[in-house]
């Protein structure tokens, strides 16, 4: 997505992170929260973003695509935390992969906005192998 949509949008997410933030990661929120370092300052961030879990994995779709500088931590450093549920699970091994192999994880609803924003690609994380034990 580009141009005054995906502007749109980031402002509109700018204004309501505060509030998805407050339910995010906890159990029976929609939402979860991408837990990452920064690859300059080392400092933790939290990002609210919508992940669906599929066997070891999670998937994260990537309205802004590959831009964003929570993506880019997570892509250098090679490891995150995702709190969904209320849960927590330690991940790495990140990549990312087209919408088309992600998207049928997704709600139906999550699957129209990313039809409607076209949405072209999904970060994939697994969880760690020594965190499953």
């Amino acid at each position: 997505m580009k141009g005054p949509i995906q502007n749109a949008l980031r402002l509109f997410t700018r204004v309501m992170r505060p509030l998805a933030m407050r339910s995010a990661g906890k159990e029976g929120s929609g939402t979860s929260v991408v837990r990452h370092v920064g690859r300059r300052s080392g400092r933790s961030y939290e990002t609210p973003v919508v992940a669906v879990q599929h066997d070891d994995s999670f998937l994260i779709a990537l309205p802004y695509g590959e831009r964003t500088d929570w993506l880019k931590n997570v892509l250098d450093k090679g490891s995150a935390i995702i709190l969904t549920d209320g849960h927590a699970y330690e991940v790495d091994r990140p990549e990312v992969v087209p919408i088309a192999e992600a998207t049928t994880y997704f709600r139906a609803k999550e699957q129209r906005m990313q039809r409607q924003f076209h949405v072209e690609s999904a970060l994939r994380v697994r969880q760690q192998l020594d965190a499953r034990r």
